[in-house]
Formats: C-alpha cells, sequence, structure tokens
C-alpha cells in the first residue's frame, strides 16, 4: 500500500513514519512537511492512502484535501485525518471531503497499526474486484458477439445472454456497496473504541453489514445456476425487504445529500410469497439508477430525494419509487428495461441493471414493473399479486 503522509511538524512526521514501518515492510511510505508539495507529489506517484494533520500552520488539512479533490487522479483517494480532539469543525467537514477515518493525538501506535491493516484488506478486496470486473466484462462483450451470429438459436441465445446480464449485475452491486459497508466497519469499530456507541447496537449493525457482503458473495457463486434456482420462495415481509435494502445504500446516498423517505401503512400486512433476495436486487437497482439521474440534474447541490411507498390495493402490492431526478427522456423512456441499453459512459454502466430489474418481477414473481415521469422526475411501480 502506498502512503503519502503530511505534517509540518518534521518531528511527528519521524515518529508516525517510525509507526508504519514497524508495522509491515509492505508499505511504501511518502512524506512531505511542505503543503506546497502535496498536489504534485500526489499527481506523480501512484497514492493509496493519505494521512494529513487537520490543523497545518499556513493551510488547513481540509483545504488541502479539497484542492486534491478537484483533480481527477486524485479526488477518490481516501483520507486519514490525525486530529487533536474531535471539534465542530471536523465534525462538519472531516467526513464530507473524503475522510474514512481518523485518529487522535497522541497518537496510540497500536491503533494506527489496526487502521492501517484494515484498510490495506479492504485496499486487496478492491483491486481483485477490479480485475474481476474486467474479466466478467469481456464474458459479457463475448456472449452478446454470439448471440448476433447465431440468431437462429434465439432461445438458447437468450439464456447464455441472460446469465451474461447477471454477472455484470452482480459486478455492478459489488462496486457500489462494498466500500461502504468496510467503511461503515471502520467508523462502527473506531467510534466503540472512543465509547460513543452502545456495544449491542455496533454488534447488531455489524451483523447486518456482514450479512450483506455474504449475500453479495453467494449471489456470485450462485449466478451460474440462475435459471435452475433451487431456493424455494419464502413469505417475505416487504417493509423488511425495503429497510434492509434501504440499509445498504443509506450511507452512500446521505454523503452524495440524498434523503430516502419510506412510507407505507402499519395497519396493513405485507406477507408476500416471494425469492426475497432477488427482490432485494430489484429495489437495489432502481435505487441505484434514482441516486444517477439526482446527481446528473443537480448541479445547484440541492437535496436530491428517493419517495419509497408500499401500498395493497384490493389483491396487489405496490412499490412505488418516487425521485426528482428531472425525469427520463420520453424518446427512451420505453427502452430502460432492454437489455444493454444504457444512457451512461462505457466505465459506468452495462445497461443490465434495469433489464434484470423486469426479469425478476415479471419471470420470477409473475408481477409487473412500468416507469413514467412525475412533475419533478420518475417513478419506477413494481405490482406484485397475490
Amino acid at each position: 500500500m502506498n502512503i503519502l503522509l503530511i505534517d509540518d511538524d518534521i518531528k511527528c512526521l519521524k515518529k508516525i513514519t517510525k509507526i508504519i514501518k514497524s508495522a509491515s515492510l509492505e508499505y511504501n511510505i511518502t512524506t512531505t512537511h511542505l503543503t506546497t508539495e502535496v498536489i504534485e507529489i500526489a499527481q506523480k506517484n501512484k497514492v493509496d492512502l493519505i494521512i494529513i494533520d487537520f490543523v497545518i500552520k499556513d493551510i488547513s488539512g481540509i483545504c488541502i484535501v479539497q484542492s486534491l479533490q478537484h483533480i481527477k487522479k486524485t479526488k477518490t483517494i481516501p483520507v486519514l485525518f490525525i486530529v487533536k480532539h474531535i471539534d465542530k469543525k471536523f465534525k462538519e467537514y472531516g467526513f464530507e471531503v473524503g475522510s474514512i477515518d481518523y485518529i487522535l493525538k497522541p497518537i496510540d501506535p497500536y491503533l494506527l497499526k489496526s487502521r492501517l491493516a484494515l484498510y490495506n484488506t479492504i485496499l486487496s478486496q478492491n483491486k481483485l474486484l477490479y480485475h474481476t470486473n474486467k474479466l466478467l466484462r469481456k464474458e459479457i462483450h463475448k456472449e452478446k458477439d454470439k448471440v448476433k451470429l447465431q440468431e437462429h438459436m434465439l432461445v438458447h441465445q437468450s439464456k447464455t445472454s441472460l446469465m451474461g446480464e447477471m454477472i455484470g449485475a452482480i459486478a455492478h452491486q459489488w462496486r457500489q456497496p462494498l466500500n461502504i459497508i468496510a467503511t461503515s466497519i471502520i467508523n462502527l469499530e473506531t467510534k466503540a473504541e472512543l465509547e460513543i456507541l452502545d456495544l449491542n447496537e455496533i454488534k447488531r449493525i455489524n451483523a447486518k453489514i456482514n450479512d450483506t457482503l455474504g449475500f453479495l458473495s453467494q449471489t456470485i457463486d450462485d449466478f451460474r445456476n440462475f435459471f435452475l434456482l433451487s431456493e424455494q420462495k419464502e413469505n417475505s415481509n416487504l417493509i423488511e425487504v425495503v429497510e434492509s435494502t434501504i440499509d445498504i445504500v443509506k450511507a452512500q446516498f446521505t454523503a452524495h445529500n440524498i434523503n430516502i423517505n419510506f412510507d407505507y401503512q402499519k395497519k396493513d400486512s405485507f406477507y408476500y410469497l416471494s425469492y426475497y433476495n432477488e427482490l432485494r436486487q430489484v429495489l437495489m437497482n432502481i435505487l441505484t439508477n434514482s441516486k444517477d439521474a439526482i446527481e446528473l440534474k443537480n448541479e445547484k447541490h440541492e437535496e436530491g430525494k428517493i419517495n419509497i411507498e408500499l401500498l395493497k390495493e384490493e389483491e396487489t402490492f405496490k412499490i412505488k419509487v418516487n425521485d426528482n431526478g428531472g425525469g427520463i427522456d420520453d424518446k427512451i423512456i420505453k427502452k430502460i428495461f432492454n437489455p444493454y441499453f444504457t444512457t451512461k459512459f462505457e466505465d459506468q454502466g452495462t445497461g443490465i441493471g434495469l433489464y434484470m430489474t423486469k426479469t425478476i418481477i415479471e419471470q420470477f414473481h409473475d408481477g409487473k414493473i412500468d416507469v413514467y415521469n412525475t412533475e419533478k422526475g420518475c417513478c419506477f411501480e413494481i405490482n406484485l399479486y397475490l
């Protein structure tokens, strides 16, 4: 792991360097006490993690990190701040500018080593995921070519194509929640050590996060059997389906100034015979598309809003997902469920998320999904028939 260490106190710089070197030979450390060198060093070198003093004499650590966020190469580098205490300024801006964690002065060597070891593990997982995604994309392109060349084998090729879509969907889902979940674990551990959170609550949230990681891993293991699913439908609580999905994305959406609201009639029962995990995938895909639409439209940094409404109407459960993302062009709204149709750049989307969503609802649950524009955005409406 390549670490850039920044502190105007040379003694502190040497002390931290010594701690890091004693932790592992795998850490490559670049140090500077001159803030004027930071941007140049970060651009010229591969940097996986920045460790920076929150308070520096000539310029604050926040200002330096904000400058790095305006540069394409450096804007996604995670930051670990060194702070004397958690003051109002850090609470307001620390995590907003890209901090994944912080460590208090005087520095506890064991605590710093633990933080670095944990982030190094996350970094290794992300690298593995990146290479896996490249291989999966190649497989998807191969399957697309087969479909075009073998139109006379339409039924067989449709299965193969759908399997390729499943690969892309899994890769897309992994890319987004993994860093959020890992960062949540780091933050929860830090707060526990500072005795900010109740230990039972921490264990509960960590168990939920680990269950989600297990779900994603299991999905990858099982995707080849997508058409031969042996799991039976279960009597699922749709309230739990929605809430558990919101829990996965809530931290990420909050960081992007997007608020998710969930409404349902508490007097009604919402138990439905379904494939529980597949319904969560459906909601994850819809929420992700709403988030992308809101970010694309939102140039004034206004609050993004997503409202999920769960209704029971006669013999039908309805799930409505409304957003204020500006809506979908009327010219393409009827195409968004088509396979490989995407309005994003190639490295941002494969055009399979909504296609998989439609497949899960209509083929696996005999339901119906539609999308239509509203005054401020669009609404995805799912109908599950009893």
